[in-house]
């Protein structure tokens, strides 16, 4: 087995946990919670400005070319003190335009008797008799199903900002690392 090390940034001290390159994230983060006593509190993990979701993923997994060769990659820590990171992480975000709950294109809306119709989107869906009390959760967006098209490894929901872009001319999404490489 091949040792390697994870220095995690905390509250501004650096620490270091030595483990194998095969060894799941999520061990590591318990050793490291372990060391700097932090077991009752919310700790959110970021690598290369995109913060970790899945701590399945071992070190070989996660680490980029660089960190590969050097064996060690630097985590930041950063506390959830009042629950306000947290919430970014839910990946379900409301639309800012009346949107179709089928193809989650922009929609044309009427409201009549009480009940909102949908109709005329870019894919022709209609969709009649909606209660006020379901409409709102018709408008909700998984941001994390919206995946780069170029490389497929990052979502909309796991990159600095949630910021993604969108193509002009091949009309991809793409992500900011494949954005700042794409013609």
């Amino acid at each position: 087995m091949q040792q390697c090390q994870i220095e995690l940034s905390y509250n501004c001290q650096n620490t270091i946990i030595q483990c194998t390159k095969d060894e799941k994230l999520k061990d590591i983060f318990k050793n490291f919670i372990f060391k700097v006593k932090a077991e009752n509190k919310i700790l959110i993990y970021m690598y290369n400005g995109i913060t970790i979701q899945n701590e399945e993923v071992t070190f070989n997994e996660i680490a980029n070319t660089e960190d590969k060769k050097r064996d060690k990659m630097n985590i930041l820590v950063v506390e959830d003190v009042d629950n306000h990171i947290s919430p970014i992480l839910n990946h379900i975000i409301k639309s800012k335009n009346i949107i179709c709950p089928e193809c989650k294109e922009d929609i044309k809306f009427k409201i009549e008797d009480y009940v909102i119709n949908l109709f005329e989107c870019k894919n022709k869906d209609d969709i009649d008799n909606i209660f006020f009390n379901e409409f709102d959760s018709t408008q909700n967006i998984d941001i994390s199903k919206i995946i780069c098209q170029n490389c497929g490894k990052y979502n909309k929901s796991n990159v600095h900002n949630n910021i993604f872009y969108k193509c002009n001319s091949c009309k991809k999404d793409l992500c900011p690392i494949c954005y700042s490489n794409h013609d």
